[in-house]
């Protein structure tokens, strides 16, 4: 076949083949793809051109009747720094201005708890524009056109889950109404941060102008002054639990002081200088007097041994007088020592057994008599001296003891009177604290500032920010024109039908006969025109089907042709008709029959009569001689169906119908028979095993794939020889812009055809 053969055309020299649906080149696969898109558009401009102007002319209509709106903005920016007038810390924390602490004041402004207010301020409870209640019921053509009044109150209540038959009390009414405001007024108020800064744009819309600049100040205020009223509140519970919990501390910090002070008389701790009791003194004094008498015992001791030992010595009195320094003994000493010198002087001068010699030794003795004496008295009095300087110690040491006795119980007292008082001193302290913050608190009350501040008051705009009809109508634009070209591929998509010869020879493999352009509604019968404008693209159809019968029909044997359809309304009697005018008119000896005799329709497209025909031949009461007229126009034979009472099926399979068909053959060069549908009677299977060839008539784009070859099915299977297939009544301009092989046959050599 002729698309076959291109696609076996062998490549040119360069080895890039340029020829054929099967390319290499990418340019030619998007100039396809461009080709079919350009196509869809064409073939669908209706459907996408009604789409698109109904839907932006509705929407432009819709943005002309919309109300407009008028924004008003007004910038308040989050301080970031702070005036410190006095160095007190504040009750509330100054805010910090990150993106958490810009959002949560964002989420403030945008709050139903923060809108009411604005609504109580400035009244919109009686606007109507917020209170829906207010505002009158639409009535009129603008009524019926909002969907919303084409869905019953019942539905409308069930989708947002409300009953109407709830009874509220008055209470709980005006509060539902004033929760509709608030929200009202919610839907018109944008609140965002103004990139990465410190401020805030609050946004308003509203029908008036003014009224949107003053509910956006009003805003602003309301906020300044809520941050105000916020410090204010805190510094007042702050102040009221501060003087509630200082005469708290007062009492506690006097009935611990009290407590200190009573404990301290029972245990005997009595303060003197510093931390020191009456007891610590009185035993520092006693341990320093008992340790000077410990010393003075341990001299005494020292003293009295040395003497006594130096008494027993050699040296004896001389000795203890030089250790004990006494002037008495040693007085005694230098008389001795002057008497043993007068000794000495007396017994070199007189001899040893003079008397004044004897008298001087006595005297001596005596002397020494006395001095051993004395040092008695002195060793007595040394042993005195140390018995009471440890009776003295013993007194101190007891008395020592009692003291450290007592030194102990005080201060496991004291351990008691400690914690007393630090509880005394820390409620004294907290009292303290808390007095010094509830002045500090007091003396902030008067200069208290807001956290944020006010940097452009919104202005009254004059220009309506919404709707933007522009933007409406080119948006409405863009998606009419997407759902267009949507519901074009849908239907594309949709389409059931055959759109070329070349689909069906794909499906099936039986080839193509060509197709039948539609004539002009005004055109008359497809018969008279084919004779009426010989050189339309209609007519050349016909001639293009006799060609093609030709060439497949060489040596001229097969000249019965049936031409047969699936369903009726295909136009395969029209085609019939054309097609035997044609062939009469190019000379050949034709005979149409119509071979439908259940709904006949031939004699009326030639003009003729259907007195008699094929049902009374069939019969035997006429003979064929007698029933064929012949059309004035062209020669063509005709028989048209006749009336007859005996089943068609049984006349069309009988043997006078094969002996027509035999005599008809000899006599004629085309036997041109007019089939019922095949799907729908059963004489179409019985004419296609008489004919030679059978023509299949498919409706382009109308009749449904699974139909055609459906019956197609049922011609093959009754032994039908199918030359063919023949699309009738085909668009040509809408053929052209498909991209099959065969499209733009017809129409795109419309010079060449006098339409």
């Amino acid at each position: 076949m002729a698309t076959q053969e291109i696609q076996e055309q062998p490549p040119h020299k360069g080895g890039r083949r340029s020829v054929g649906p099967v390319s290499y080149d990418l340019s030619a696969s998007a100039a396809s793809a461009v080709r079919r898109t350009t196509g869809l558009f064409r073939r669908h401009k209706l459907l996408i051109g009604t789409v698109v102007v109904l839907g932006t002319g509705l929407a432009g209509l819709v943005a002309m009747r919309m109300t407009p709106l008028y924004t008003a903005e007004t910038l308040i920016m989050v301080e970031h720094r702070k005036n410190t007038v006095l160095n007190f810390q504040e009750v509330m924390s100054e805010m910090t201005p990150d993106i958490s602490a810009l959002q949560s004041e964002v989420a403030i402004l945008k709050s139903p708890a923060f809108a009411e207010k604005v609504v109580a301020r400035l009244g919109l409870m009686n606007d109507p524009e917020f209170n829906a209640t207010l505002r009158p019921e639409p009535t009129g053509f603008w009524a019926a056109l909002n969907p919303r009044n084409w869905i019953p109150a019942s539905w409308m209540e069930s989708l947002r889950g409300t009953r109407s038959d709830l009874p509220l009390s008055p209470e709980e009414t005006a509060r539902n109404q004033t929760t509709a405001v608030v929200n009202a007024v919610l839907d018109n108020v944008a609140v965002r941060p103004q990139g990465r800064s410190y401020v805030i744009a609050v946004s308003f819309d509203s029908e008036d102008p003014r009224k949107a600049s003053l509910v956006a100040n009003t805003m602003a205020e309301l906020y300044l002054v809520d941050q105000l009223d916020e410090k204010f509140k805190a510094s007042k519970r702050a102040t009221a639990w501060l003087e509630e919990r200082i005469g708290e501390l007062r009492r506690e910090a006097q009935t611990t002081g009290d407590a200190v002070e009573k404990y301290r008389a029972q245990s005997g701790l009595t303060a003197s200088s510093g931390e020191n009791t009456v007891v610590s003194q009185q035993l520092g004094a006693l341990n320093t007097d008992y340790m000077l008498a410990r010393t003075k015992r341990q001299e005494a001791e020292a003293r009295l041994r040395e003497v006594t030992a130096l008494a027993a010595s050699p040296r004896g009195v001389s000795a203890v007088g030089e250790v004990l320094g006494s002037p008495l003994i040693q007085a005694l000493r230098q008389q001795e020592v002057e008497l043993q010198r007068r000794i000495a002087d007396a017994a070199n001068r007189y001899g040893s057994r003079h008397p004044a010699l004897q008298s001087l030794n006595s005297e001596l003795r005596d002397l020494q008599s006395q001095m051993k004496a004395d040092v008695a008295k002195v060793v007595a009095n040394l042993g005195n001296e140390v018995e009471l300087a440890k009776s003295r110690e013993a007194g101190l040491k007891s008395s020592l003891d009692q003291l450290e006795a007592k030194q102990n119980e005080q201060q496991q007292s004291t351990v008691g009177l400690r914690t007393l008082e630090r509880d005394a001193s820390t409620a004294q302290a907290m009292y303290e604290a808390l007095l010094t913050r509830s002045q500090e608190i007091a003396s902030q009350g008067n200069i208290q500032q807001p956290d944020a501040r006010v940097v452009s008051q919104a202005g009254i705009p004059l220009d309506p920010s919404q709707p933007n009809r522009k933007i409406i109508v080119l948006l409405a634009l863009i998606a009419s024109g997407t759902l267009g070209v949507l519901l074009a591929m849908l239907r594309e998509r949709s389409d059931g039908g055959f759109r070329s010869p070349h689909q069906f020879e794909t499906a099936t493999g039986i080839r193509s006969l060509g197709i039948v352009p539609r004539i002009p509604r005004f055109g008359g019968s497809p018969a008279s025109y084919a004779v009426d404008k010989p050189v339309s693209a209609f007519a050349e159809s016909m001639q293009n089907l006799r060609t093609s019968l030709l060439l497949a029909n060489p040596d001229g044997h097969q000249r019965v042709i049936l031409f047969s359809s699936s369903v009726p309304g295909e136009g395969k009697s029209s085609v019939a008709a054309a097609f035997a005018r044609t062939c009469a008119n190019a000379g050949q000896r034709t005979i149409l029959i119509d071979c439908d005799l259940r709904r006949k329709s031939l004699h009326d497209m030639l003009g003729l009569t259907n007195a008699r025909g094929l049902s009374e031949v069939l019969a035997g009461t006429c003979t064929p001689d007698e029933v064929i007229q012949t059309d004035p126009r062209t020669g063509l034979a005709f028989i048209a169906g006749g009336h007859g009472t005996t089943l068609p099926q049984d006349m069309l399979g009988s043997s006078r119908m094969h002996q027509l068909l035999a005599r008809l053959s000899r006599e004629y060069d085309r036997v041109v028979l007019d089939s019922p549908p095949v799907l729908a009677v059963s004489e179409g299977k019985l004419l296609a095993a008489l004919a030679d060839q059978t023509v299949f008539i498919v409706r382009w784009g109308q009749t449904k794939r699974g139909t055609a070859m459906a019956g197609l099915k049922e011609l093959v299977e009754a032994g039908g020889e199918v030359v063919g297939v023949l699309f009738s009544q085909v668009d040509t301009r809408r053929h052209a812009q498909y991209e099959f092989p065969d499209s733009g046959r017809y129409h795109g050599y419309r010079r060449y055809y006098a339409n």
